[in-house]
């Protein structure tokens, strides 16, 4: 079916590839789908190094290369997206089974019906109206008003005279309870079948809501019990009936959330399973979209490690689909160029700013937006709510991300090829490498570089990436943090299947959501989520400065400060004047300031390095930049000129040799190709990169 899309944009074909990182020779899958499902379409493929994507009149312009690497076209054909989370048991076994029944929670009624279960013909079904069991044409209806965010167990006795029996566990609540049962038509067990959990065996009438503890007897005893308290870090459901009739999860409905026993007096998870026996299933969900490969590219052996696309063109409709390649370790260069794609799942398909919000009315600017907000089934990212109205917990690359492409906004993947751009302008080598290598290889994945240079919008960020990156500037690595709000929300990542994100977001900072009461620790790991700064691992400790403030009503300018004077600073200030008070940055393409949207400051408090250099401080921000809300108390309300409202552009040295420079700034990389990179953010940015690229290892100072 062709969708039209908004403001007269077209875009038919769109796609994704797995994996996302590779190293020389190894293959990569990518998907695509045509949306009109017109026949005979040939989409012919070019392999590009993409070097920016920002192709706005005042922006760096699109810069791509083409590579002569061979890649077969292909026949483009529909491949659809199927959302919704369920379960799947196969081949269950029924003949003699009397009854079956499950606790359930419903958190989106409707007139229509949902699924609970499905086995063969045989089904169980909710809708705000009642509860009934239906088999081909048979139905037992309960006529029953039904409250959504209740716990209710449901039971079936299979036979001639089918029963239904309703109750709702409410005896912690101030409310009347129920118990009902009816008795009707003849239903029956399946032979055999295969069994489906929040919805129907051809995958539609999703639940909304959660269920626990599914079971089926016969005569002879249970055919299947499953205790979702079993394995919460994972993709499977537990039989405990000895039969083992163990099923699968898909599209990654949401674990360790309390169930019908939870009692509030244990938060974790891993303290009391049975307590979170329950599973949190949505319409919506979309973790994989299960596309097969449209075309595989094999990698060329002696491509040099950078960030590429394969563009892909059918008549006047294009795609693009970023991928990276990594340097061996016996060929890598000085310099990394460390990719945030952890922030880029997390703000994967983001639609925030395209429907009517906080940040005003909808703004269409490409075709990969109109496409986006044309396409719910495209899945969300973890600034929006499930039509539940509850939080998102989950993202992942298995599926068009239509923001992680060029000629989209200046937001995460377009803003950071700013800095592709400005490396290349330099003719500067440099690797690139992933979040999610950092996270599966730790400190490993960056031996041997001298300097890592990260993206503008680091902000999410696993134990393991964390950890590494610790770890190899404690062995005098020396970074560059160049942007704002970096290092914030602590992250998961699926053990088996990496390019699936988990986030808790708890207990404060600048939340989209909120995490439920007793729901704060990550499936994935049991990690306990949240802010890395509630957690006591502030940026600060690791970059010197972090997040203080967000406002996009415009960007501002830098003043020096005196520690621009610094003699350890000398090699930056090089070319720029270094006066106190002098005026830098007042300038750039993200809202005509290199100090903007989202800044970060240097605080003692949070663990700020003492002997860190303030080089510059920004001045002069708009009304819509505003302190984070996690440093506001009772009554306190924040003063117009707010003196903790400011990005602090730092520098530091570390043991071993290395240092630290940090911008505080989001909007500091949109400045560098100002007056076509003959400006001072520019020099002092390069002075900084070039003394980092020596091999002469810096000292700590006198304390």
């Amino acid at each position: 079916m062709r969708h039209e899309l908004p403001d007269g944009f077209q875009k038919d074909v769109v796609g994704y590839c797995d994996p996302l990182s590779v190293l020389p020779g190894s293959r990569i899958g990518f998907k695509f789908s045509a949306w009109n499902q017109a026949v005979d379409q040939t989409a012919s493929c070019q392999v590009v190094e993409l070097i920016s994507g920002d192709d706005r009149p005042h922006g760096t312009g699109l810069i791509e290369r083409a590579l002569d690497i061979e890649v077969d076209d292909f026949a483009l054909v529909h491949q659809p997206l199927r959302p919704g989370s369920y379960a799947h048991i196969e081949n269950v076994p029924g003949a003699s089974a009397a009854c079956l029944g499950l606790r359930f929670f419903p958190t989106l009624l409707r007139e229509s019906y949902q699924c609970l279960l499905a086995w063969g013909e045989l089904r169980l079904e909710v809708s705000n109206a009642g509860v009934r069991a239906v088999a081909g044409d048979l139905v037992l209806n309960m006529e029953q008003s039904m409250l959504s965010h209740r716990w209710y167990e449901l039971r079936l006795v299979l036979g001639a005279q089918a029963e239904l029996k309703l109750e709702r566990l409410s005896e912690y609540r101030a409310e009347p309870g129920l118990a009902k049962t009816i008795t009707g038509v003849s239903l029956h067990a399946p032979e055999a079948a295969d069994l489906y959990l929040a919805c129907n065996a051809l995958r539609a009438a999703h639940f909304n809501g959660r269920l626990e503890n599914p079971w089926l007897a016969g005569g002879e005893g249970d055919i299947a019990r499953w205790d979702f308290a079993q394995d919460i870090a994972s993709q499977q459901i537990v039989d405990v009936s000895g039969n083992g009739l163990h099923g699968i999860l898909c599209q990654n409905p949401t674990r360790a959330v309390t169930g019908s026993l939870w009692r509030s007096d244990v938060q974790n998870y891993q303290d009391a399973p049975e307590q979170y026996a329950a599973i949190h299933f949505h319409e919506d969900n979309l973790t994989d979209a299960e596309w097969r490969d449209s075309v595989v590219l094999q990698v060329p052996e002696d491509l040099t490690s950078g960030q590429y696309a394969l563009k892909v063109s059918v008549g006047d409709d294009l795609d693009y689909v970023p991928f990276f390649v990594k340097a061996p370790r016996n060929q890598r260069r000085d310099l990394a160029y460390l990719v945030p794609t952890a922030s880029y799942l997390a703000y994967a398909n983001q639609r925030m700013g395209l429907i009517d919000g906080p940040f005003g009315s909808p703004k269409i600017f490409d075709a990969n937006q109109a496409f986006l907000k044309s396409h719910a089934d495209l899945g969300d990212s973890m600034y929006e709510h499930h039509a539940d109205w509850s939080g998102v917990h989950f993202s992942s690359r298995l599926r068009p991300v239509m923001n992680m492409k060029p000629m989209n906004p200046t937001w995460q993947f377009n803003a950071d090829t700013h800095l592709t751009a400005w490396l290349h302008h330099m003719e500067q080598d440099f690797d690139v490498l992933t979040d999610e290598d950092l996270h599966l290889e730790g400190a490993a994945a960056l031996e041997g570089y001298r300097t890592v240079i990260t993206g503008t919008h680091p902000e999410y960020y696993s134990t393991a990436m964390r950890d590494g990156l610790s770890s190899w500037l404690g062995q005098g690595g020396r970074l560059m943090y160049m942007g704002g709000n970096g290092f914030y929300w602590r992250v998961a990542f699926q053990p088996d299947n990496p390019a699936i994100m988990e986030v808790r977001r708890a207990e404060d900072g600048t939340r989209a959501w909120i995490a439920e009461p007793g729901e704060y620790y990550h499936q994935f790991g049991g990690e306990y989520g949240g802010m890395w700064r509630r957690l006591g691992l502030p940026p600060n400790e690791l970059v010197g400065i972090g997040f203080a403030a967000q406002g996009f009503d415009g960007g501002t300018h830098y003043r020096l400060q005196p520690g621009a004077l610094n003699p350890r600073a000398a090699f930056i200030m090089a070319g720029i004047g270094a006066g106190v008070q002098q005026v830098i940055g007042d300038y750039g393409n993200q809202g005509g300031g290199a100090a903007g949207e989202e800044i970060d400051r240097w605080d003692a408090s949070l663990g700020s390095p003492a002997h860190a250099v303030i080089l510059a401080q920004s001045e002069g921000h708009r009304p819509g930049m505003l302190r984070v809300k996690e440093e506001f108390h009772m009554m306190e309300y924040p003063d117009r000129e707010d003196p903790k409202v400011r990005a602090d552009m730092v520098f530091f040295e570390v043991p071993g040799g290395g240092a630290v420079f940090s911008t505080g700034s989001i909007s500091y990389a949109g400045s560098l190709a100002h007056n076509n990179y003959d400006n001072d953010i520019e020099r002092l940015t390069a002075n900084v990169l070039h003394r980092f690229l020596d091999a002469t290892p810096f000292e700590m100072p006198d304390s």
